[in-house]
Parts: structure tokens; sequence; C-alpha cells
């Protein structure tokens, strides 16, 4: 879409396709990244037939991390520039995460810096792999961002995070997987192949239910267990007044596989 300058969407049957698209400077966090992300997240939240997000990248990485010659240039202006871009880009990871829709990321090559957090905020990670997984942030004097205190903490534990983040690591795409960082590992000839039937397979599964799941995961650390017994409680009263709920039963007792609509 033409809105964009960093990134590449479009949508097809409920699936944005979402791509990083800058493959000549290795896909860099930037501030045309952080404000094509900061609309993106508007346009997926108020998109009403969202069925899954699938974030890809062209060229030989994924994503370098943040543009650090834009860091370098002028020693009085990078706090500023941090400001600015995290003012656009964190906010948006926020609205992403909240979405209903199952988010798929596809990731290949080198995988730096901020780009990590954003892999990990995804529901489903799939990984080429000869994937490289690098933190790069204390290796330059920085500490990170991006979310990645949140979005590392979920996948692989504080502990763990605090590692990857401290000793400013590289993990393997074998790694990263025991680490929980990757859910799935493919050799790149197959890569493309199973990330489609991934990405569609959440596309055509009970969207409102997977978003009460992301919903209810996400507090299960911080709340007590009767709170959280009862927000699951109401989770699934609410979800089972829905269209996909009644199919999935009726479905279930037809002895049919369900045709959900995310409704």
């Amino acid at each position: 879409m033409s809105d964009y300058t960093s990134i590449e969407v479009t949508y097809q049957d409920g699936l944005a396709r979402v791509v990083l698209n800058q493959p000549e400077r290795g896909n860099p966090i930037d501030g045309a990244f952080c404000r094509d992300m900061r609309k993106l997240a508007v346009d997926l939240t108020t998109r009403q037939d969202l069925r899954a997000v699938l974030i890809t990248a062209r060229g030989r990485f994924f994503s370098v991390g943040g543009d650090i010659k834009s860091f370098s240039k002028d020693r009085a202006a990078v706090p500023a520039i941090v400001q600015d871009w995290t003012t656009d880009l964190h906010p948006a990871l926020a609205r992403l995460r909240r979405i209903n829709a199952p988010v798929i990321a596809s990731v290949h090559g080198l995988v730096a810096g901020g780009s990590v957090s954003v892999v990990a905020f995804a529901d489903v990670v799939l990984a080429a792999r000869d994937t490289r997984f690098t933190s790069a942030f204390a290796s330059i004097g920085f500490c990170a961002d991006s979310g990645s205190t949140v979005s590392l903490s979920e996948r692989m534990g504080v502990a763990r995070a605090k590692r990857f983040l401290m000793l400013a690591e590289t993990l393997t795409a074998d790694e990263a997987q025991a680490a929980g960082l990757v859910d799935f590992l493919h050799d790149t000839a197959e890569l493309e192949a199973a990330t489609e039937a991934m990405a569609r397979r959440l596309a055509a599964g009970p969207t409102l239910a997977f978003g009460a799941i992301k919903r209810t995961l996400r507090t299960v650390n911080g709340a007590t267990l009767e709170s959280q017994l009862e927000d699951e409680a109401q989770a699934l009263a609410a979800i089972a007044a829905s269209d996909d709920a009644w199919e999935g039963l009726t479905a279930f007792s037809e002895k049919r596989a369900p045709n959900f609509k995310g409704r």
C-alpha cells in the first residue's frame, strides 16, 4: 500500500500480510519504520474483517535492528531521536498486542536488537534454521526498548531474558527455540510453505476465541487465582454467545470440520 514507506501491507481473505521492505538497508528500525508501525496499528485495529496478521521481510536479513547510523551523527540529538521513534513504535506494539487476530512472524537471516522484541510479541514464530537472534543493545552501551522487557520475559522468562540482554547474546535458531523465542524451525526451502499453511490455518480459526485466550494469558502472572478464574469464566461466557462458538458446537455434533467466520 502506498501509504507506507518502510513496509508493504496487503489484505486477502482476512489475512493481513506485513512485509518489511527496506532490504537494501537490512530492514532497520528507523523513523520511517516506527511511523509506519503506528499507522499499521491503527489500520489493523479498525478492520472488522481481520482474521490473522503475517509479518515477514524481504532481503538477506529480517531486520538489523535500530538504525545505528542515525544515532552516530550527532551525540546531542540521540535522546530526542529515541523519544521520537519510541513515541510511535511503543504504542503501536501495545495496540497490536491487544488485537484478537493472531500474529505470525516468519524470520530468516538476522533478527537483531528491537526487531527481536517485535518478533517475540508474535503469537506464533517460525524461523529458518540458519537464523540468528542477537540482543545487540548492551554491546553498544544501550538498554533495551521496543517492549523487549515484556516480550522477552514472556517468552524466555525474566532470568533468561536478562542474560540475553546483558550479555548481548547471539542465539542460533536452535538455541532460540530452546529458549522459547521460536516456536517452529524449518529448512529455508520449506519456510515459506510452512508459514503460509500456519497463517491460513489461524486465519480460518475462531478469531474472538483467540483474542480471549491472549487476553487471559496476559494476566496470569499478576492476578490472584480467584481473579484469574473469574476472568476465564467471564471470557468464556462472552465467547459462548458468538457465532463461532455455536458453529463449533454444531460442527462437533454433526461430526464435521467447523467453518469459523471470526464473529
